[in-house]
């Protein structure tokens, strides 16, 4: 068997390598004539370097490179801490290789010397590709034909394979360009730039940078938004005015950082989208090729070394058939891949914020992650906590897709599987991509498009307080009862108007109307904005003279630990408290320790370890996340009324549930406690679940059991 592999970048060379380390000959076609020493630092996180280790490099990278002890990240303007995210050592424990900085040259050559000479061909262009039953045939600039059993493009972001396959596709500007430069050692003298990520983040631009070859060669990528360079050329220029104009009101150590920089050379910042397909018989991509990334993951080379290992270990096995092996090859990376193109347009996004609120969102977000995931796994474990030399031995269904979810996993019955696959695909790259304002328009999506109001019930917008509210109730429904429903999500994102339906079935339940309240949502509304709105939309109902004691909390996931919240601040304050407070899949603590998060993350497509912990930081942020008010678990639960709470077996917040459940009895209150099996996160939203039917039929009794109806009151009252 001999592969082709056209493009000879860290892709192509690694992919060669590793088809030799399987026993398969593999004929690298580098268009270029010759290795010139180009570009400036690139990072191989631990992702990477188990590959790198595997095939036998890792000590000729380790010789080069530098290991960085953290990623520091810095506001650009006052020089003032962020956020840190601890490496070194603790990362190679913790993902099972250490991170290396490396100069781009230095790691090609290293790639470039492991494969034989003649097993590699500089000035190969390919022009064309054909294939039949039993090959594969390239034909280069010169006119020249070769022929294999099959044929990788590992040939960037301009890659003529892809264009082979898929016809010309648009790539997209992220608008920002990147300047590159780098510095030797000498001239940075006392700056203090240690061997770390010395990052440093202003509105709009940040600055990369790191060293690359020990008290040697110092790298920085300097990016700004695109109308600040004004040029007819992107090339290595000795002219860097316009880079320190963009950099002008930068901290002292900086500035002087960015002075020293005697040429630069500029790109623009391309990406394109994941695509469905890879494959098409003995011809597949790899790397830039299959997914281009923005750079600002530290994932670009490190995923075309998972796919270099991956695409051979799975050749290796199934050389007998050749196109079944890279269909194979596809299935076990494009979920994966797909999931890290859209974390590093999030990443990008997050990181060139300009608006003021918006920046001081963001470091409250980072601020509040400090707290609650001080080893940043959070952070960077999507991309750097995986094994490809483990994961390609095992079923390719473990491989995770875009929102963290196993593949592979599946439910037991059809209804199930179907609210399972709702959840799954809720949420799309692009949504992901656009940070939480996408995944706001992408739950209310889900919400709205799938849980439309039904036409025998009314939702008028109304007003507790100085909160927005929907009054949801049938027209001939009885007066009196009233469920205050807070929907969920995290803090983050959902709204009254997608808990609309749902909000019908609990006035139904509770024999009333329900109230379903826009409490403002955070980053930009952090605590104790939620906790301040649910309180005033408490007190709106009683000043309309409703009785507490007709008055039911409900709340899910981030909605029900509001309504738990609520019940604490209520307790405090001598406020009358309601009959009972319905909580489903309650998010009661928000330092995400429960061992339910970890147990089962990647089988709920609902939410894993990272979001929970992404939207828990981006609403407590600079506050203690144990206290009550913000995780409910931590509280004295003494004399709250009656709970009803209820999750599923197998999901994430599991324990946030069961946790609270004991801890209320204990302290003495009137528990209720359903779990549900073979059933997914606030399985209750969805009503075609048998599930849902029994317990909602079972909130009924219990709200009828607690409820004191008050039917003299006017009907203008509510």
């Amino acid at each position: 068997m001999r592969v082709l592999i056209a493009g000879g970048g860290i892709g192509g060379l690694t992919t060669a390598i590793a088809l030799r380390h399987q026993g398969i000959d593999a004929l690298v076609l580098e268009q270029a004539e010759t290795m010139a020493e180009i570009g400036a630092g690139i990072q191989i996180a631990s992702n990477a370097a188990i590959v790198l280790r595997e095939i036998g490099l890792e000590t000729a990278i380790r010789a080069v490179g530098v290991k960085p002890q953290s990623y520091d990240y810095r506001d650009l303007r006052s020089g003032r801490m962020l956020y840190q995210a601890p490496l070194g050592d603790e990362a190679a424990a913790r993902y099972g290789a250490p991170m290396y900085n490396i100069h781009r040259a230095d790691l090609i050559r290293i790639l470039f010397d492991a494969v034989p000479s003649e097993t590699r061909r500089l000035g190969a262009r390919v022009v064309a590709v054909s294939q039949d039953a039993g090959g594969v045939e390239v034909r280069l600039q010169t006119g020249e034909t070769l022929r294999g059993d099959a044929l990788v493009g590992c040939d960037g972001i301009h890659s003529a394979v892809r264009q082979h396959l898929r016809g010309n596709e648009e790539k997209h500007f992220a608008n920002i360009l990147m300047w590159r430069s780098l510095i030797p050692a000498e001239r940075l003298e006392g700056l203090g730039l240690e061997e770390r990520g010395n990052y440093w983040f202003g509105p709009g631009r940040t600055l990369i940078t790191y060293w690359v070859r020990p008290k040697n060669l110092y790298s920085i990528l300097a990016s700004v938004p695109a109308h600040e360079v004004q040029r007819e050329s992107w090339t290595e220029s000795g002219d860097i005015s316009e880079m320190l104009r963009s950099f002008e009101d930068a901290e002292p150590r900086a500035r002087a950082m960015l002075e020293q920089c005697g040429s630069a050379f500029i790109t623009g910042m391309y990406y394109r989208d994941p695509i469905d397909s890879w494959t098409s018989g003995r011809v597949t991509l790899l790397g830039d090729a299959a997914h281009p990334m923005v750079p600002f993951l530290a994932a670009g080379a490190g995923q075309s070394i998972e796919d270099a290992w991956t695409f051979a270990r799975v050749l290796a096995r199934r050389q007998h058939d050749v196109p079944g092996a890279l269909l194979e090859y596809e299935r076990r990376r494009l979920p994966r891949t797909t999931r890290i193109q859209a974390g590093a347009r999030a990443a990008v996004k997050l990181m060139h914020e300009q608006e003021p609120q918006r920046l001081r969102d963001r470091n409250g977000r980072w601020k509040g992650m400090a707290r609650i995931d001080p080893l940043a796994e959070t952070s960077w474990g999507l991309a750097w906590d995986y094994n490809v030399v483990k994961a390609v031995e095992g079923p390719p269904g473990e491989v995770r897709n875009v929102t963290g979810l196993r593949e592979g996993k599946r439910l037991q019955r059809p209804e199930s599987q179907r609210a399972f696959e709702l959840w799954k695909y809720a949420f799309r790259p692009e949504d992901v991509a656009r940070g939480h304002d996408g995944l706001r328009e992408a739950y209310d999506r889900f919400l709205i498009t799938n849980f439309p109001l039904p036409e025998s019930v009314e939702a008028v917008e109304d007003e507790l307080g100085d909160v927005r509210a929907f009054r949801v109730a049938a027209p001939d429904a009885p007066r009196g009862n009233v469920v205050l429903h807070f929907h969920g999500g995290g803090y983050l994102i959902g709204s009254a108007k997608g808990s609309l339906e749902y909000a019908g079935r609990l006035a139904a339940a509770a024999g009333g109307a329900c109230y379903t309240v826009d409490y403002r949502l955070a980053p930009e509304h952090p605590y104790p904005a939620a906790i301040d709105d649910a309180i005033s939309a408490y007190r709106a109902l009683l000043a309309r003279g409703i009785p507490a004691g007709s008055i039911l909390l409900s709340g899910e996931s981030a909605g029900g630990g509001l309504a738990l919240a609520l019940a604490l601040a209520l307790r405090t304050a001598g406020d009358p408290l309601p009959a009972g407070i319905l909580a489903v899949a309650p998010f009661t603590d928000l330092t995400v320790s429960g061992a339910s998060v970890r147990a089962f993350n990647g089988d709920d497509p609902a939410a894993n370890r990272d979001l929970l912990t992404f939207m828990g930081a981006s609403y407590f942020q600079g506050h203690e996340p144990t206290d009550p008010l913000v995780s409910p678990l931590f509280g004295d639960l003494t004399g709250l009324p009656p709970l009803f709470v209820t999750a599923t077996q197998g999901e994430c917040l599991l324990d946030d549930t069961t946790r609270l459940a004991e801890r209320a009895e204990k302290a003495g209150v009137d528990v209720t406690l359903r779990l549900a099996e073979d059933s997914v996160h606030v399985y209750t939203i969805f009503p075609f679940l048998p599930e849902t039917r029994a317990t909602m039929e079972e909130v009924a009794v219990w709200a009828r059991r607690h409820l004191r109806r008050n039917d003299t009151r006017p009907q203008a009252a509510e």
